[in-house]
């Protein structure tokens, strides 16, 4: 890569850093349960006003804790989400009473309100006013009548996970306030599941089809294993959010960070990322191990509560590992110029700075109903190895098309090449038979007998004219498909008549040309052949192509049978075939051109009209020798009018 490239793609991994941090940073200010506005709770106790009401209000603050029989302290949701972290505590394990009164002081003597207990880490029984409420262990919504103390209590016993007790606020608010924040979470949900397994499916989709690019598919994995880690919210309804949940979870994560190093690292152009090379199975397996001993460490945390804070170093260090992974992968991409290394350092970007957030906010941002920062960053991810493969297909298919055209003026050449053989081995049957035609011309002469002679003349005249000409254009291609078709025609007694008076470069691709024309001139050969069946003796074929500025015009007419027409297709199997013209349309179209076809009177008459692109166009005069041949007369090409690129070029131009 350039430096000029490098230096363009660090100025946009640095912008990407800074929207990355500038989402993280809306997110923090504006789903925070830390930032919440009031009303706040204080002493045990939360009042609530009407005015309060028109949102849901989390309840975060003011809360009475006891842990395993402990004396009760004030709290807010969160800050001892882990009971080691309690005064005095060792352990994530254990039981936990939460206690809060609700006193509502608004114009009414209560409130008919709607209570969401989100996901418990543990088991949970709710209490209001001292009545059962909602038990279990995946959160419940409950409606609650709120009057001058109403009390709530929450009693959690943790046995599975290295979190404890309530990690979110429960939330309260009015049922059109609590199913606004349903449709949100509900939202929330699709974008993290939805989005990135559609994109799964389809690059794994696409790489069946396309015979297997690994880019596609570890960007496949990718998405796959973002999709389970976001599903958090649908396993927490479905009622399946249980501590090996929580571990397939964790290991999803993992997989996420292992799959963009993957990818990341291929894309750089990491020598072991090739199938071939030795280290590549065992740096694979190596990755590949991190989500498994990730799965079964959370696995085991339940029967292993010591090591809750051992795993939780390990996974920081898992993300600090793949961070500098990345990096490294994005700094080797630069060096071997890869096409998607600016891909790569975009990708390091944005890992980067959900990784500084993470760090450098200590724990101080849990949101309320949004995603976490891992997950913003692991969708911007998804994102940016989406547009890396978005550009990678465009330019494969931009030198498919490359490859596709090199290929057909590779056998346009061999075409050419077959023919001028045919032309020198004639040619020298020709100057062979010349000695036999003098000699007998000359006795002729020395007879007298010039009526014989000049008939003798006349047929060896024919004969020359009968002949195909051994080069109809300069241009390549072009030439190609009309030796290929008008040769063997005329040789089979079809009247050819010939104009092209066309460049050697067209700006028009090779495989668009080769289509238009071998559609244009298969179809006339195929209607002569069928007008000389319906009793035609000499059936004709007269085509004109001709160039004028950035105009292109086409005009072909050839006998045709009564009752011919373009609207169907007169071949056997009309599924299997018909398709020429409509494909001459579409190339016409795509160059801001039309085509024009009709049928009457035992001809057949098609004229095309379309733009050419610029720098491959020349004036409309032949190029070189060759530039038009006529097999016995030219073909009647009035002016050619050209009309503005920005416009519609008509076919109405013979």
């Amino acid at each position: 890569m350039s430096v000029r490239s490098a230096v363009r793609a660090a100025v946009g991994a640095a912008a990407i850093f800074l929207l990355a941090g500038c989402l993280l940073a809306l997110a923090y200010y504006h789903d925070n349960k830390y930032l919440s506005p009031p009303p706040y709770g204080a002493g045990g106790v939360l009042e609530l006003a009407d005015a309060d009401l028109g949102r849901p209000v989390p309840l975060v603050d003011g809360w009475l804790l006891s842990v395993d029989g402990a004396s009760q302290i004030e709290t807010f949701i969160g800050q001892y989400s882990n009971f080691s972290y309690m005064p005095g505590g060792a352990s994530a394990f254990g039981t936990a009473v939460y206690e809060l009164e609700l006193r509502y002081v608004g114009n009414a003597p209560e409130r008919a309100l709607v209570l969401l207990v989100p996901e418990v880490y543990g088991d949970f029984t709710l209490y209001v006013d001292g009545a059962v409420a909602a038990a279990g262990g995946d959160g419940a919504e409950v409606g609650v009548v709120v009057r001058d103390g109403t009390r709530l209590k929450l009693e959690v016993e943790n046995r599975e996970h290295c979190y404890s007790g309530l990690y979110y606020p429960p939330v309260l608010g009015t049922a059109q306030a609590m199913g606004r924040l349903d449709f949100a979470c509900a939202l929330g949900t699709c974008v993290l599941v939805l989005g990135p397994l559609a994109a799964a499916l389809l690059s794994f989709a696409v790489r069946r089809r396309g015979g297997g690019d690994a880019l596609l598919r570890d960007f496949a994995v990718l998405c796959l294993a973002f999709a389970v880690a976001g599903a958090h919210g649908l396993a927490w309804r479905a009622g399946i959010a249980n501590a090996w949940w929580y571990a397939l979870e964790d290991a999803a994560w993992a997989c996420v960070l292992v799959a963009a190093v993957a990818l990341a690292a291929r894309a750089a152009g990491l020598p072991w990322t090739q199938a071939g090379h030795p280290a590549a199975r065992w740096g694979a397996r190596a990755l590949w191990l991190l989500p498994a001993v990730t799965f079964a460490w959370a696995a085991a945390l339940p029967a292993l509560p010591a090591s809750i804070g051992a795993y939780a170093a390990f996974q920081s260090a898992v993300r600090i590992a793949c961070w500098g992974l990345f990096a490294g992968c994005a700094v080797v991409g630069l060096r071997n110029r890869s096409a998607e290394a600016r891909f790569v350092l975009y990708g390091c970007a944005v890992l980067g700075a959900a990784l500084a957030a993470n760090l450098l906010d200590d724990n101080a941002y849990e949101p309320l109903y949004g995603l976490w920062q891992h997950e913003y960053a692991g969708l911007m991810l998804v994102g940016v190895f989406a547009w890396m493969l978005a550009v990678r297909v465009r330019r494969l298919r931009a030198a498919q098309e490359q490859v596709r055209d090199l290929e057909v003026q590779v056998r346009a050449a061999e075409a050419g090449l077959v023919h001028l053989r045919h032309g020198e081995r004639e040619a020298r049957t020709a100057r062979h038979d010349l000695r036999h035609h003098v000699a007998a011309l000359r006795r002729m002469a020395d007879e007298g007998a010039w009526e014989d002679c000049r008939a003798y003349l006349d047929e060896l005249a024919g004969q020359q004219d009968a002949a195909p000409p051994l080069r109809y254009t300069g241009n390549v291609v072009a030439n190609a498909v009309l030796v290929a078709y008008l040769a063997p025609a005329q040789a089979a007694g079809v009247r050819v008549e010939c104009d092209v008076r066309v460049p050697e470069r067209l700006g028009l691709g090779a495989t668009e040309l080769s289509v238009l024309l071998s559609n244009l001139l298969s179809n006339a050969v195929e209607a002569c052949e069928r007008a000389r069946a319906a009793g035609e003796d000499e059936p004709y074929l007269a085509l004109s192509m001709r160039t004028s500025g950035n105009v292109l015009a086409l005009r072909c007419e050839n006998s045709a049978e009564p009752g011919a027409s373009f609207l169907a297709t007169s071949k056997e199997n009309p599924r299997e075939h018909g398709l020429g013209l409509p494909a001459m349309r579409e190339i016409a179209r795509r160059h801001r051109g039309e085509l024009f076809a009709e049928a009457a009177d035992g001809r057949a008459v098609v004229r095309i009209g379309l733009a050419l692109d610029a720098g491959g166009v020349g004036g409309g005069v032949p190029a070189g020798p060759g530039g038009s041949a006529s097999g016995g007369g030219s073909a009647d090409g009035g002016p050619v009018s050209a009309e503005p690129a920005a416009t519609t070029v008509r076919g109405e131009m013979w």
